[in-house]
């Protein structure tokens, strides 16, 4: 037997079912959207690859640039005139316009930047210079 009464109150349970079972759009009666996509960042030996999700983008809606030691990755999808937008029940991602700024090591060769959109994920990746890629063990000779 519950002794305060809590969780035998019905008006409680719908309570706790209106907030932990809905999304905050659906409380808030909004929807909500996400300021800027997450951002994976692997590094290898050889490079780092920066991967952001943003789905339901297309290749012209990004645009990736190079400031001294910053690397800028922006996206802007624009709707066409005339273009009806579909009416959605529920959306929780909704990526119209985004900047992403990452500072860039020095042990980049910034000349190396790639990037490739598939699948609701751009990759950007950035090789390391040379002297910064790991050359495994060494053995030194003692004279």
């Amino acid at each position: 037997m519950n002794t305060n009464g809590i969780a035998s109150n019905p008006a409680f349970g719908k309570i706790f079912d209106e907030l932990f079972n809905r999304s905050i759009s659906d409380i808030i009666g909004t929807d909500f959207t996400t300021e800027s996509p997450s951002v994976n960042i692997i590094e290898t030996d050889e490079s780092f690859e920066i991967e952001v999700a943003a789905p339901g983008l297309t290749k012209k809606d990004f645009d990736i640039s190079l400031i001294k030691d910053h690397l800028i990755i922006s996206a802007d999808r624009k709707t066409e005139a005339g273009e009806s937008a579909p009416t959605f029940k529920r959306k929780e991602y909704d990526y119209k316009k985004f900047s992403r700024k990452f500072r860039l090591p020095n042990t980049v060769d910034k000349e190396s930047v790639k990037a490739k959109y598939d699948l609701g994920i751009l990759r950007v990746t950035v090789d390391k210079t040379p002297e910064a890629k790991e050359k495994g063990p060494r053995t030194i000779e003692i004279n």
